[in-house]
């Protein structure tokens, strides 16, 4: 019987704490998906090309990446609050000194520290949790707060839209530097400490890179990992590239993105939600085919409406057969990739989002700009990233049955 720790402050109500850590994971859909459909009007603003305004974007998630190898250490020695707070300022001061850009560069300088800041809560979020709850307890708070973190990029990337038409692209740096402010006062008097400093370890970067070198060179970790970046970038190049998809190719309006991050996202939860029928029915193996089975048939209807349809929003399915097909490996990539991370599994989640927020960093600032000119491009470099995955995973397989093979005929 699971119940939850003992840490967990009794005067704490669930739902309480369920709103303060879904919006807590909101801080990387605030700060980077918002922004999508700025980039035109950013662009046009200060005189730059679609790459450089495209950068805005990379270089903060490159930050990001940078940074989920070091928000859980950090937050392990110094508690949640003081890095969640410090984030919520840097995110803050940042926002409103985005207002006085007058250059591109000045941009990127700014979006780089924002970068730093704005993947911090996620990665908190789950250790809170991890703190205060266990067993059922903590499955269910994860599950409750990913569905506040999934309404995120439907909802932020439309209002941003709305707020470009309004007032311009500052207006939305005007609304995250207001937004950044409250939810700093909100956390500062809401979210209580949830690691005391009995419990808290000391931050040796000597150790932590010992372990980040035992992740790095798990080849079942490092090919499963890939082999979920790589599909979540098969969706990603459309939603890095979403201003030129939409409005370009598509020749809709930028305050119509909904028409992209709905799809996305309603089939994503779908395809979290029907992972437990699929699993029942056929095992983990048998789901993992399953899924790859909706990733191939998403290519051959991306490939072939791109190739024989015209321009129109029918291009949208595949992305949407896609996403569920991502919901589903999800959990199962992710958790087969940290089966054999033993102790260094907390190091190994952090690596995961490192690879996430690094791919998708190269995807927008070099995949994108290349393929958003053609919806067939579009569609071959999605189904070149999707293959890629899937080889990645039958290398994995073969080198699993080796390893069966090897302790089948080795000594008793």
């Amino acid at each position: 019987m699971t119940t939850d720790a003992p840490s967990a402050p009794a005067d704490f109500k669930a739902v309480h704490m369920m709103l303060l850590l879904g919006f807590m994971g909101v801080l990387t859909s605030l700060w980077n998906d918002m922004l999508i459909p700025v980039l035109p009007a950013l662009q046009k603003d200060l005189d730059a090309s679609p790459s450089q305004a495209q950068q805005v974007l990379s270089l903060s998630l490159l930050a990001s990446a940078f940074m989920a190898l070091w928000h859980g250490a950090l937050s392990d020695a110094l508690g949640r609050r003081v890095v969640l707070l410090a984030s919520l300022g840097v995110l803050t001061v940042t926002s409103l000194a985005c207002l006085l850009a007058t250059r591109i560069e000045h941009l990127w300088a700014l979006r780089i520290v924002q970068g730093l800041a704005a993947g911090s809560g996620l990665i908190l979020g789950r250790a809170i949790i991890r703190d205060l709850y266990s067993g059922e307890t903590a499955q269910k708070m994860i599950a409750r707060t990913s569905l506040i973190q999934t309404a995120g990029p439907i909802v932020l990337p439309v209002l941003a839209g709305w707020l470009t038409v309004l007032g311009g692209w500052r207006t939305v740096f005007a609304f995250l530097g207001a937004v950044g402010a409250l939810m700093l006062i909100m956390y500062a008097r809401k979210l209580p400490e949830s690691l005391p400093p009995e419990r808290r370890r000391r931050l040796n970067a000597r150790n932590i890179l010992s372990g980040y070198r035992a992740v790095f060179s798990s080849a079942q970790f490092m090919r499963v990992s890939l082999a979920h970046g790589l599909n979540w970038v098969a969706m990603f190049i459309y939603v890095a590239g979403a201003g030129q998809f939409l409005v370009t190719l598509l020749g809709r309006s930028v305050t119509e993105m909904y028409l992209i991050f709905g799809p996305i996202m309603v089939a994503m939860s779908l395809g979290f939600a029907t992972l437990p029928r699929w699993l029942e029915r056929f095992r983990l193996q048998g789901a993992m085919r399953v899924s790859y089975g909706f990733f191939m048939l998403a290519v051959v209807l991306n490939l072939g409406l791109a190739w024989v349809a015209p321009m129109g929003l029918a291009h949208l399915l595949p992305l949407a057969v896609g996403s569920y097909a991502i919901g589903m490996s999800m959990p199962l990539l992710l958790g087969h990739a940290l089966q054999p991370m033993g102790n260094n599994a907390g190091l190994a989640a952090s690596t995961q989002l490192f690879i996430q927020f690094a791919l998708m960093a190269l995807c927008s600032g070099l995949l994108a700009p290349l393929l958003w000119d053609s919806l067939l491009r579009l569609a071959l470099g999605n189904a070149a990233l999707i293959v890629s995955g899937a080889i990645l995973l039958l290398w994995q397989g073969h080198a699993e049955r080796e390893a069966l093979s090897q302790s089948a005929t080795g000594p008793a």
